[in-house]
């Protein structure tokens, strides 16, 4: 569950409101907005509702799973930073191959799946290509990760719907897409 800091903050970034919007929409004053959002304060539970309704017409998840499927171990790291920019309630885990990848997405059926295309054994286009075999990963994003520069590998990763990060990973393109997901889980 969101505390109400993160409630708040993501209920304003989605609306695109200020904190006196926010307050005029809930019929409280901007010092109780910011309050909450501050973390001074907790909302009341008839509030603490109104939030969560707004969040849930809003599609804001309230825990975002992330699962990083790399032969670099470092792209995990920088994943992790990235999400503790992005919001603490981000659940990160990692797998260094295709394989281990794929039974991990069954377990974990992470919203977002950052998974780098030149690997041993299988690489990431296969694995992409066997995620709809998996039960509850029909809402997962895929962010393809890559040092390639060849058009015919790039093309094929367009080609499945996913978008596609260049090596080496710059933290901001990461936060961005994370907070990309948080706030619209269901964009491609």
């Amino acid at each position: 569950m969101l505390t109400s800091p993160q409630l708040v903050e993501r209920i304003r970034s989605a609306n695109g409101d200020t904190q006196e919007g926010l307050a005029r929409r809930l019929s409280v004053s901007y010092p109780t907005i910011n309050s909450w959002e501050r973390g001074r304060s907790e909302p009341s539970a008839k509030h603490r509702a109104t939030l969560e309704a707004l969040a849930a017409e809003l599609n804001i998840v309230s825990e975002m799973k992330v699962l990083v499927i790399d032969d670099d171990p470092i792209t995990a790291e920088l994943v992790r930073a990235a999400a503790m920019d992005v919001d603490g309630a981000v659940t990160i885990d990692s797998a260094l191959d295709g394989w281990t990848g794929l039974i991990k997405c069954g377990a974990m059926r992470p919203e977002i799946l950052f998974l780098d295309i030149m690997m041993p054994g299988i690489d990431g286009l296969e694995v992409a290509r066997r995620l709809p075999e998996i039960d509850g990963v029909g809402n997962l994003r895929i962010v393809f990760v890559t040092a390639s520069q060849s058009p015919d590998v790039l093309a094929r990763a367009h080609a499945l719907g996913a978008a596609v990060l260049p090596k080496p990973l710059e933290l901001d393109d990461l936060s961005r897409t994370m907070m990309q997901t948080l706030l619209n889980p269901t964009s491609p």
